[in-house]
């Protein structure tokens, strides 16, 4: 279960997250001995309301940054990426820097900070350079604010861990500095615990067109349309839309080569609710749409070169929600229905080369519930109707 309390400092409307001193009975005091620089100080707590659809996102995102990717956080208004970008850090219990780009942020004030001390100017590391060197979280903040020349940089920084500085310096992996025995004052070796969570909007300029990962925003009168397509194993791309609490939320994450697509619509005062998880070069499409009262809940997750779709309607008060999880070249498709106060559940899981469809409908107060779950080059599909009081279900699996 991810914790509720989280630890932060805020500064000119951004979070500083610094590593608390904790009690000498703590089990949390053995983090402070994996990073070498200055002691963190003590920070204050703050409230964070998750819903279902943002602790999801939480997940899978923290899932991703443990096992040593960079984050790419897009988001319409630039208001939900930061606060997925403080839960996680509040999370990861991490030392963080912070940087913000600006249209002229050039490679020389992303690299070398300039200071007084004792009425003398001195030049120091950024806090960019100091989280390469000390493996700290680096947030960088309206990256699509900056020049091409900026984000190409940062793109080579987290796809190569490489990155030219401006005092002649050169950032290279830590482990290629050591195997090759470079010593050299010139190189400076990144650090295995970097990481960088990089935070834009969804305007797209100039960051998101150079990058090699790529998003979309489609919005109508009642819902929106999110795309993240990926293109680098150790970046991954979070596009977030609509609503948090609110009556539509769609979230699309990819990675690799993957495209995620979700779509969340609301006719009326329901809720609804779309996420699609897309690794290696999967492909991840969920929709939901929710009338009247009704609450549509769709969820996606594929990796390999997988195939996944899922369909979510619900009706007047009924509550439709699927899930399909699909790995391998497998294929899944998954479609659940409610009226009235009905309620319809279907789940499809398949690996392998296998094919797996799940098919759930009810009317009244009717529950349906379809499960179908596949593995090898099987195929297999589920399908539960139910009316009146009806409960039905029905579940497949393969082999």
């Amino acid at each position: 279960m991810i914790p509720s309390i989280a630890l932060s400092i805020f500064l000119s409307n951004f979070v500083i997250l610094t590593l608390a001193e904790l009690p000498a009975d703590s089990g949390q005091q053995r983090l402070t001995a994996q990073y070498d620089e200055i002691p963190s100080k003590e920070v204050s707590e703050i409230l964070f309301g998750e819903n279902p659809q943002q602790r999801k996102v939480l997940e899978l995102l923290l899932h991703d940054i443990q096992r040593g990717n960079h984050l790419l956080l897009v988001e319409n208004r630039g208001l939900e990426n930061k606060k997925i970008a403080d839960r996680l850090l509040h999370h990861l219990n991490r030392p963080t820097e912070y940087i913000q780009l600006r249209r002229n942020t050039t490679i020389q004030s992303l690299t070398v900070q300039q200071n007084i001390k004792n009425g003398i100017i001195i030049y120091e590391d950024s806090p960019l350079v100091k989280a390469v060197k000390y493996g700290y979280v680096l947030v960088v903040s309206e990256a699509d604010k900056a020049s091409t020349i900026v984000t190409s940089s940062l793109n080579t920084l987290m796809a190569n861990r490489e990155m030219a500085l401006s005092d002649g310096r050169r950032m290279i992996p830590k482990e290629a500095m050591y195997s090759s025995g470079i010593k050299s004052a010139g190189f400076l070796p990144v650090h295995e615990n970097f990481r960088m969570i990089v935070l834009a909007s969804r305007t797209g300029f100039p960051y998101l067109e150079d990058s090699s990962a790529r998003s979309e925003f489609r919005y109508g009168e009642n819902g929106i349309t999110v795309k993240a397509v990926g293109s680098s194993p150790l970046v991954t791309t979070a596009v977030m839309g609509g609503y948090g609490t609110g009556p539509h939320s769609a979230s699309a994450i990819a990675t690799g080569s993957a495209v995620a697509t979700a779509t969340a619509k609301t006719f009326g005062w329901g809720t609804s609710t779309a996420t699609a998880n897309a690794a290696g070069s999967s492909v991840a499409t969920v929709t939901a749409h929710s009338y009247d009262a009704g609450v549509a809940t769709g969820t996606i997750t594929t990796t390999g070169s997988s195939v996944a779709y899922a369909t979510a309607y619900a009706h007047d008060s009924g509550v439709a929600t699927v899930n399909v999880n699909t790995a391998g070249s497998a294929k899944g498709d998954a479609s659940a229905d409610a009226y009235n106060l009905g309620r319809s559940t279907a789940a499809v899981t398949c690996t392998g080369s296998s094919v797996a469809g799940g098919t759930a409908r009810s009317q009244d107060r009717g529950i349906a519930t379809a499960i179908a779950n596949t593995a090898g080059s099987s195929v297999v599909k589920a399908q539960a109707i139910a009316r009146g009081n009806q409960v039905v279900t029905d579940t497949q699996k393969r082999p």
